[in-house]
């Protein structure tokens, strides 16, 4: 198992690396020839850098994963308010969903709301997931957080009003590097690894997440939390 994904991860990095010298190969003969130099430069440069910031991305989450698969992924389970969590991660997205005219909208159970679990990992797959529904979403929408208790636990939905998932590629979306048709297009620089980290993190838990879309109607992924014991 371990093999295989080293090899399908190295494929990955190599298609990357071909891609982006072929790209920049030709951002220099570009500027050496002078035709349109500088128009055509700044072009080329920009796929040039989007291509080294999707590297990166690759890079850093291969490397989530292969910590997570090599030591067997240690959780330093604390008390923490999920209310807190989500309200900080939808901070960090301000910016972009300014600049696509994208509400987030929380609906949160109470002021606060304490779970068990690890904070960072909780923080991990909760961006991971807002970061997914602000690619798909159409300008002018609304991403909604929203918490519910019931039975010890907490359910966590982020649901998008964006593209959707076609029903075929719905029992794929969590594999590493899975990435739909609908999605290609839209989704330039993602590495197709980000809800597989999602997935692990959630399942080391011990924990369910499960996702629910209609192409061009939008996405809604739920997952669970335990609740702390009472004292």
């Amino acid at each position: 198992m371990l093999d295989i994904l080293i090899v399908e991860d190295n494929k990955e990095i190599g298609t990357l690396l071909c891609d982006f010298l072929r790209r920049e190969n030709y951002t220099v003969s570009v500027v050496d020839n002078g035709e349109k130099a500088l128009e055509l430069y700044e072009k080329y440069l920009t796929i040039v850098l989007n291509e080294t910031e999707r590297l990166t991305k690759l890079t850093n989450s291969l490397l989530t994963l292969n910590n997570l698969n090599m030591k067997g992924m240690v959780l330093e389970k604390t008390d923490f308010d999920m209310n807190e969590v989500i309200r900080n991660t939808a901070a960090t997205f301000e910016g972009i969903c300014q600049q696509k005219q994208i509400m987030i909208s929380l609906i949160l159970t109470g002021e606060t709301m304490f779970v068990n679990a690890d904070m960072s990992k909780i923080q991990q797959v909760l961006y991971n997931l807002m970061d997914n529904a602000l690619k798909f979403s159409h300008n002018d929408s609304t991403i909604t957080i929203e918490t519910r208790s019931k039975n010890g636990k907490l359910f966590v939905s982020v649901k998008d009003e964006g593209i959707g998932i076609p029903k075929d590629s719905l029992k794929f979306i969590f594999d590493r590097f899975y990435k739909t048709d609908l999605s290609r297009g839209k989704d330039k620089k993602g590495t197709g690894l980000g809800l597989a980290i999602v997935k692990d993190i959630i399942q080391a838990h011990g924990e369910n997440i499960d996702v629910v879309s209609t192409e061009g109607v939008g996405t809604e992924f739920i997952f669970t939390l335990s609740k702390p014991n009472p004292m």
